[in-house]
């Protein structure tokens, strides 16, 4: 890959905004014809990429595939990545690698896949048969198994870029499969489609066009007659990879160690008109626009929405009655994010609550508890274990810690995602608080990152979930969603 490239990828990104990038891409000429190709046929064994977000170098990613020792006609795909960005002021790390067992025709056959976040670690690992793939999760103090039923062959997602190329690269081709996703752990429906067959500046040679849409966000991926990724751009622009040697992709570890820049926050603020005393607003007007359809945004505990496209209207008001329907037992069971029967959480659980018998007088030193004891910084963590052994955390560790400890002293508790307004930054940002049933009240909002026993109005719940399966809907809305309008804004 020629030196020129990491240069030519951050002039695009910052282009990416204000300007068309069909100017960087032009007609390749007449394609190559299509032939499929077998595994063991790949030109090369391995490729390295360099990833860039929002016009900062973050990461690289390696894939390389051989032949499974001792299994006959079938391949193993290693694969890695490693991003590290800096998030209000904390510096991130993202590390994910992955062994992929395939049969000749790529479908899975097993998987294991191990993640680290901030030092946090989660492992998911499985097979996949003819009518059902089978996995457990295991991350610290937490164990899960999971069963997913098949309904067609399954593929790992590490194939996606060497489907098309194998299948025979050929102008208006169109596939759709299924993908396992390690991220949501949830099936995954995958559409692709070549496109064009072009040449740029900004990789070499010339290169087919390939359109992927997965759990609702595209990806263009430049694929080179030899098979490999030359050039990518998803999330409306801002990621952006492409091919480089192995020196060239790991350097990012030097240039993000010197990055100030808060990447992930200027990618999702959406910039308000300022909210004076924003913790102790009690009742606002929202006017949201960029909401993707399949997000329904809830009326319930004093939040009224209406709905025009995409764009949403919500009045929240916390002087009104809290939700008091929907189904509480399922929260009070323990789940792999908030393991409600760990030694260490009943342990803690019945020391903070010692002789607390009110629902009120339990969330209250649950929650004096964690500002006592919980730093709150920009660190991710997969349980509630991991923030107790961390003793720090972001907003989604507090609401884990939160479901956890409620759990324990029998409060039923969830998770809720959405935006909530930061005075920090101007703007919204997403956000993570739990929603805690209390017997004469209904569902109480709740913020453990603010100290809030009721959480401001400036919290906008979108959906609710504490799986990364379920927070996909929020993909497709990061980046693009921005705030309208603010209005009737009171204060307690």
């Amino acid at each position: 890959m020629a030196r020129r490239v990491p240069a030519a990828l951050a002039a695009l990104v910052l282009l990416a905004g204000c300007a068309s990038t069909e100017e960087y891409f032009q007609g390749a000429g007449v394609p190559p014809a299509a032939a499929e190709r077998r595994l063991d046929e790949l030109p090369w064994s391995e490729y390295w990429t360099g990833i860039v977000f929002n016009g900062e170098k973050i990461g690289f990613t390696r894939l390389s595939v051989r032949a499974a020792p001792g299994a006959p006609g079938h391949y193993d795909i290693d694969s890695e990545a490693a991003i590290r960005l800096r998030f209000l002021g904390i510096d991130k790390r993202v590390n994910l690698r992955s062994l992929d067992r395939v049969r000749a025709d790529l479908t899975l056959e097993s998987f294991r896949y191990d993640h680290e976040l901030d030092g946090s670690a989660m492992r998911v690992s499985g097979s996949a048969g003819e009518r059902e793939l089978a996995f457990t999760i295991e991350a610290k103090g937490s164990r899960s198994e999971r069963m997913l039923p098949l309904e067609s062959p399954v593929y790992p997602t590490s194939v996606i870029a060497l489907r098309p190329f194998l299948r025979g690269l050929a102008l208006g081709r169109s596939d759709r499969y299924t993908v396992f996703s390690a991220e949501t752990q949830e099936l995954a429906e995958v559409e692709q489609a070549t496109l064009r067959y072009e040449s740029s500046t900004l990789f070499e040679g010339p290169a087919f066009a390939v359109s992927t849409r997965m759990l609702g966000t595209e990806t263009t991926t430049w694929i080179s007659p030899d098979g490999r990724p030359a050039f990518e751009l998803s999330l409306h622009g801002t990621m952006i990879s492409a091919l480089e040697d192995e020196a060239r992709a790991k350097r990012y570890l030097v240039e993000a160690s010197l990055n100030k820049t808060e990447a992930l926050v200027d990618f999702s603020l959406m910039r308000s008109a300022p909210i004076e005393r924003a913790r102790q607003v009690a009742r606002i007007d929202i006017a949201l626009d960029g909401v993707p359809e399949k997000i329904s945004v809830p009326s319930e505990a004093g939040q009224s929405c209406a709905r025009s496209g995409t764009r949403v209207r919500c009045t929240i008001d916390r002087t009104l009655a809290f939700e008091r329907r929907g189904e509480r037992s399922r929260y009070l069971r323990p789940s792999l994010a908030a393991p409600s029967l760990a030694g260490e959480i009943v342990s803690l659980a019945r020391s903070i609550g010692a002789d607390a018998s009110a629902p009120r007088d339990k969330l209250g030193r649950i929650l004096a508890w964690i500002d006592s004891n919980i730093d709150k910084q920009a660190v991710d963590a997969f349980t509630a274990l991991d923030v107790l052994r961390e003793r720090r955390a972001e907003c989604q560790g507090h609401a884990y810690l939160v479901a956890a400890l409620g759990r324990a002293l029998g409060l039923p508790v969830r998770v809720v995602n959405g935006i909530v307004y930061s005075e920090a930054h101007g703007g919204f940002l997403y956000h993570t608080w739990n929603e805690v049933w209390i017997d004469d009240e209904g569902w109480r909002p709740v913020d453990a990152t603010f100290g809030q026993p009721l959480a401001d109005a400036t919290h906008l719940k979108l959906i609710e979930g504490e799986l990364a399966g379920e927070l996909v809907p929020l993909v497709e809305m990061v980046g693009r969603a921005r705030v309208e309008a603010l209005g009737s804004i009171s204060h307690w």
